[in-house]
C-alpha cells in the first residue's frame, strides 16, 4: 500500500524529465522505491497498533503524514540515483538534497516508531495517553510545606531509603 505518487516524488526535482522512452530511472524504479518506503512506514505503523485499512477517508490528516512521509523518503531514493548518474561535481538546480530528504524521512521514521504521532492516530493507537484523563504526574501529588495537603507523605519522590 503506497501512501504516494511517482508524480510527488518527481516533483522534488524539476527538469526530471518523465514518461519518455530514455527516462531513466523509470516510472517502474520510482514506484518500486515508493513501494519499499511505504512498506517501512506500514511496518512501523502496524507495530504501533494502527489500523491502515481504511485511514485515507477516516483519518485524512494522519493519511497526509504517512504520505509526506513516503514521499520524502522516495524523493531521496530518487535523488541519489540521479546525482549517482550527474557525478559529483554536477549542478542540481532547484534540486531538493537527498542527503536532507534522507535525514528529514529518518527523523519521522523514528519520531514514528517512538509514538510522537499517537495523538494523531489516537483512535487508532496501541497504547494511549492517559494525561487528559488523570491530569498529573508520577511523584510526590502533595505540597511537603502546606499544612492543608500533609495528607500522606510517608512516601515522597527522591527519597532514599
Amino acid at each position: 500500500m503506497a501512501f504516494t505518487t511517482v508524480q510527488a516524488v518527481a516533483a522534488h526535482y524539476p527538469g526530471f524529465q518523465r514518461g519518455g522512452v530514455n527516462q531513466n530511472p523509470p516510472d517502474l524504479q520510482i514506484q518500486s522505491w515508493i513501494d519499499n518506503q511505504a512498506a517501512r512506514i506500514t511496518a512501523l505503523a502496524t507495530a504501533r497498533g494502527y489500523d491502515l485499512s481504511e485511514l485515507e477517508t477516516v483519518n485524512p490528516a494522519a493519511y497526509a503524514v504517512l504520505s509526506m512521509m513516503n514521499e520524502i523518503g522516495a524523493a531521496a531514493d530518487l535523488g541519489d540515483a540521479l546525482l549517482s548518474m550527474l557525478g559529483p561535481g554536477a549542478p542540481a538546480a532547484g534540486w531538493a538534497n537527498p542527503n536532507t530528504l534522507r535525514k528529514s524521512y529518518e527523523n519521522m521514521m523514528a519520531e514514528l516508531n517512538q509514538g510522537a504521532y499517537d495523538k494523531l492516530f489516537v483512535t487508532l493507537a496501541r497504547t494511549g495517553d492517559v494525561y487528559p484523563e488523570f491530569g498529573g504526574i508520577a511523584g510526590q501529588e502533595t505540597d511537603p510545606t502546606d499544612p492543608e495537603d500533609n495528607l500522606n507523605l510517608a512516601f515522597r519522590k527522591n527519597d532514599v531509603y
